[in-house]
């Protein structure tokens, strides 16, 4: 370590002793505090006479040893810690020091304390060696002064030098303890620090390490990705070329070669791009400088790119400036790599409608190339790596555009191989701008004139052309419009399966649409988002997904495919460059039936949509039949349910037949005798005939209420067409509430009636209808019992309609018995005793009065039945319903 360095380490050790020692001293303080006070029992039994002024020093010590504890607890007293801990020292030696003074001096037995504050304080405090001697000489100082003017003086010489070689020894012993301690604590904290810095180094290198393995994973992904999908564009075309059964067209055969060259052409670039890489790392790419005319050279380039950018619809443009000179020595082949490196990445970025302009100036030996386009530009924290090898901006699988990071990388060995530099700035947003400088004075080696041209010189000149031909050929094709919306209209006439694409490599659905097309209608999407919109149109009968998409990759695409209903049984293939484990298992998770590892020919991908379509067709067919024999199952249930009905009702028929002429005799009876009874009592008047009155006029309304619900139940079982008319409810329900033995202690009756509330209907009905709703709540509370019972009965007109609500606080009816509650024959704790007719009856005259009903309720806690009724219209004659 150099002097600099130790002397910085010497620093911080400093300022991290500098907390320790605050944190002593306030031990030390506390120390004091504590220990002063309990010397009193040493007082006590060696100088007695001096007890009470020895308590008050000491208690004076403590106290302020307490203070200095209590100071050094801010922040603003932490900056005076060296005088804090000085005055530490000085405090309880000065008081011991007075004792020694106020009793036998230099024969005083208390100097040992001395010894005890200079052993202890020193190890509390963590003092260095220096404040140590100084601590140690203050001492001998007040101990010697405590001597000299005590009343006897100094008249031992002897004992005074025994005294002060022990309180030196002692000293000497903690200054040598404190000077080594503390070297020791210098070297644990060097230690501590080295130990920290290789912590941090190598954490830097783990971190290194691991975004080096993203790195290195990311590209053998992309790698595999760039390879496997021109592979695919090959083998496939040239199995269906192969393919015995059946002719292809001119077209088709056309189509697939075009696949194929370009394909191959695509593959020729990629290979290229990564072994110029390998032979700059190994040093074997050479330049070979060349005098070539600046201006034409360059228009010669932009000229090749030009249609490039107006397929794209790109406004492309140049500007060259030769600066006096027009020839210059460059390499031609890799500085046109250069060029079209940085021209196919501007293409690439740039949304259409954008501009592209390159602009070359000469100025002295250097060439400034500069290429600025107008798309989406790159983030700050992201363009300090563009040029960083295998580095990409996207690099998930849901990146927008292909690639495998070499192409800027690439460029940035070029132009130091040139002699030059490359630099890039950027505004999100608003574009980017990437200048080249190369040096054009390279020397240029003599051309060798050869007089014969041999076989092999013609064959390295043809694949020299092969390989520039292949640079001119972008590593990104352009996508096209999805075909999606504009099948929209035909789908519905055409019968064939339906099949869904997406992928984001156009020459790869091009391939699909061309194997596919003549037995599939097919939907072509170009990322996951356009394949989730189409998939929420229509319903297919197989799904196609590759695997790395831009906005939403085929893993996520297949996992929403399948939360939606048209969707969930719909076969989906995942295309993959990746033959891992890990992302077969992914796609599989993901509720993908199958996947499709490229290259795979179109045999293979014929006959696994051939069976994977048939699959879902009989599936479909499965599932409509399924549909049918249920809803047949319901149409037989319902009709046994109506032929059940029907018997029951014949059978209430002959019942209530019967019980009319049974109940009615003695009704009748019944009703006579009541008249005689009346007219007896006019004849011989009663002391108090009110008394009597009033009972018979209620047993006379009961046993017409008895003839009424025998009425009702032949009406149930045989309804007749009756004349409704005017109905108030006002009237109606107070009739029914008189009818109804309501205990007036034990449940509160709440009757609410809008004034005007008319129906058109039956009053013997609706009275009938309201005292077995009564009856019912009433019979749910007293089996409830306890306090607060409740019955509520609310009457409102709401624009045509009377709304009409019965509400008690009763037992109420469990929920699997509601839907049931009306039914014939249904009996429930809530209706109570009975044949289970109440209800039923009171739904068949609510469904007479063309009126609704509902029922809901919370067991244990309410029950409402909620009605509606058509209100009475004065305009309207009466109708027969």
């Amino acid at each position: 370590m150099d002097l600099q360095a130790e002397e910085a380490l010497r620093l911080r050790y400093r300022e991290y002793n500098k907390s320790h020692r605050v944190s002593g001293t306030r031990t030390g303080s506390m120390l004091v505090a504590l220990l002063m006070p309990f010397g009193f029992s040493l007082d006590y039994m060696v100088y007695p006479e001096q007890l009470t002024f020895f308590l008050f020093l000491r208690l004076l010590c403590s106290a302020i040893a307490f203070g200095l504890y209590g100071l050094l607890a801010l922040e603003f007293w932490k900056r005076f810690h060296r005088t804090f801990e000085t005055l530490l020292f000085f405090l309880p030696s000065f008081f011991i020091c007075l004792m020694i003074y106020y009793t036998e001096g230099i024969h005083s037995g208390y100097y040992a304390g001395l010894n005890l504050i200079l052993i202890g304080l020193s190890w509390a405090v963590r003092v260095d060696a220096v404040d140590s001697l100084l601590y140690l000489l203050m001492t001998m100082l007040m101990y010697g002064a405590a001597c000299y003017f005590h009343a006897d003086g100094i008249e031992s010489t002897r004992m005074l030098v025994n005294n002060y070689y022990f309180i030196l020894v002692t000293g000497m012993i903690v200054v040598t303890g404190s000077y080594f301690l503390n070297k020791l604590r210098f070297r644990e904290y060097a230690v501590g620090q080295q130990l920290e810095a290789n912590r941090k180094e190598l954490e830097a290198s783990n971190l290194k390490l691991v975004e080096m393995d993203k790195a290195k994973t990311n590209f053998f992904a992309n790698i595999s990705h760039e390879l496997r999908t021109p592979l695919t564009l090959l083998i496939g075309p040239l199995d269906r070329l192969r393919r015995p059964e059946g002719r292809i067209g001119t077209e088709e055969h056309d189509e697939l070669i075009d696949i194929m060259q370009q394909n191959a052409m695509r593959l020729m670039r990629l290979i290229n791009d990564l072994l110029n890489l390998v032979r700059l790392d190994a040093g074997s790419l050479k330049l070979r400088p060349s005098e070539i005319e600046l201006r034409p050279y360059l228009e010669g380039v932009c000229r090749s790119f030009h249609p490039m950018a107006q397929e794209r619809d790109l406004e492309f443009s140049w500007q060259i400036d030769e600066g006096g000179d027009s020839k210059v020595h460059l390499d031609r082949e890799k500085v046109e790599k250069v060029l079209l490196n940085l021209l196919f990445n501007a293409i690439k970025f740039t949304p259409p409608g954008g501009s592209i302009t390159l602009t070359a100036k000469r100025r002295g030996h250097v060439l400034g190339i500069d290429i600025a386009d107008t798309g989406q530009g790159i983030s700050p924290e992201e363009l300090e790596s563009v040029f960083d090898r295998f580095w990409q901006s996207e690099s998930s699988s849901n990146r927008r555009f292909q690639g495998v990071g070499i192409g800027l990388s690439l460029v940035r060995d070029l132009a130091k191989l040139h002699g030059g530099s490359v630099s890039a700035t950027s505004e999100l947003d608003v574009g980017t701008t990437m200048s080249v400088e190369l040096d054009v004075t390279l020397p240029v080696e003599p051309i060798k004139l050869e007089v014969v041209e041999d076989k092999k010189a013609v064959d390295t000149k043809w694949l020299e052309q092969l390989y520039r031909r292949a640079e001119f050929f972008p590593s990104h094709v352009h996508e096209q419009k999805a075909s999606g919306d504009a099948a929209d209209e035909e789908a519905s006439e055409d019968r064939r399966p339906a099949i869904l694409i997406a992928d984001d490599e156009p020459e790869m659905m091009r391939f699909l649409k061309s194997q596919l097309k003549a037995r599939y209608r097919i939907d072509e999407a170009h990322d996951g988002e356009q394949a989730l919109r189409y998939a929420k149109k229509r319903r297919h009968h197989l799904v196609l997904l590759d695997y790395m998409m831009p906005k939403v990759d085929g893993i996520e695409a297949t996992r929403r495919l399948r939360e939606l209903d048209s969707h969930k049984g719909v076969p989906i293939v995942i295309l993959t460059a990746r033959a891992d484990e890990e992302s077969k298992f992914q796609a599989l998770d993901a509720g993908a039936t199958d996947f499709l590892t490229k290259p795979f020919s179109s045999t293979e991908l014929l006959a696994r949509c051939r069976n994977l379509a048939s699959v879902f067709e009989m599936q479909q067919q499965i599932e409509e039949k399924t549909v049918r024999l249920e809803e047949a199952l319901d149409q037989i249930k319902q009709t046994e349910t109506q032929m059940v009905q029907q018997a029951k009702m014949a059978s209430l028929g002959q019942l209530s037949a019967g019980l009319l002429h049974e109940v009615n005799n003695p009704l009748n009876f019944a009703t006579t005798s009541i008249h005689l009874i009346k007219k007896r009592l006019t004849r011989s008047p009663h002391p108090e005939p009110e008394l009597l009155e009033k009972p018979l006029t209620d047993l006379h309304d009961g046993i017409r209420r008895v003839s009424s619900i025998v009425s009702s139940l032949r009406e149930f079982t045989h309804p007749d067409t009756t004349m409704f008319e005017r109905v108030e409810l006002d009237e109606t329900l107070s009739t029914a509430v008189r009818f109804v033995q309501i205990p007036a202690a034990e449940i509160t009756l709440t009757l609410s009636v809008e004034e005007g509330a008319a129906v058109r209907g039956n009053q013997n009905q609706l009275v009938h209808l309201f005292i077995n709703l009564l009856q019912n709540s009433v019979d749910s509370l007293r089996e409830k019992g306890g306090d607060g019972l409740e019955i509520r009965i609310d009457c409102s007109v709401v624009g045509d309609q009377v709304r009409l609500v019965f509400e008690d606080n009763g037992k109420g009816i469990p929920e699997d018995e509601l839907e049931r509650i009306f039914d014939a024959f249904f009996t429930t704790k809530k209706v109570g005793q009975g044949v289970g007719l109440g209800l039923s009856i009171c739904h068949r005259i609510i469904q007479q009065h063309k009126g609704v009903v509902s029922v809901e309720s919370e067991v244990d806690s309410w029950c409402r039945f909620s009605m509606s009724f058509p209100s009475y219209s004065r305009e309207k004659s009466p109708v027969s319903v």
